[in-house]
């Protein structure tokens, strides 16, 4: 086995147990909760205020930290529906 080959196999070991990882302590409760308390349904650009309805400023600093929670959930949500995949291929 080349060094490359030990690498990439290395490298699909660990994304594995990364994923049974996660997949055991992250639950579609948990999911749901990061949703509604970081309100990743809205949009990153807020020109209302969510709670109130005034008008607000957008400002680009919480544009680009809702930005991120909501990348976060996104590969969260990825990595889960990888191991179910990976879970059915190897127990059908």
């Amino acid at each position: 086995m080349t060094e490359e080959e030990q690498f990439e196999q290395d490298y699909k070991a660990y994304v594995a147990s990364r994923r049974a990882h996660l997949a055991s302590h992250i639950t579609p409760e948990t999911i749901a909760y990061l949703e509604a308390e970081f309100q990743t349904n809205l949009p990153c650009y807020q020109t209302r205020n969510p709670a109130t309805g005034e008008p607000v400023e957008p400002n680009p600093i919480m544009a680009a930290i809702r930005d991120g929670q909501r990348e976060v959930i996104l590969w969260l949500k990825y990595e889960l529906s990888q191991y179910e995949k990976q879970q059915q291929k190897t127990n059908p």
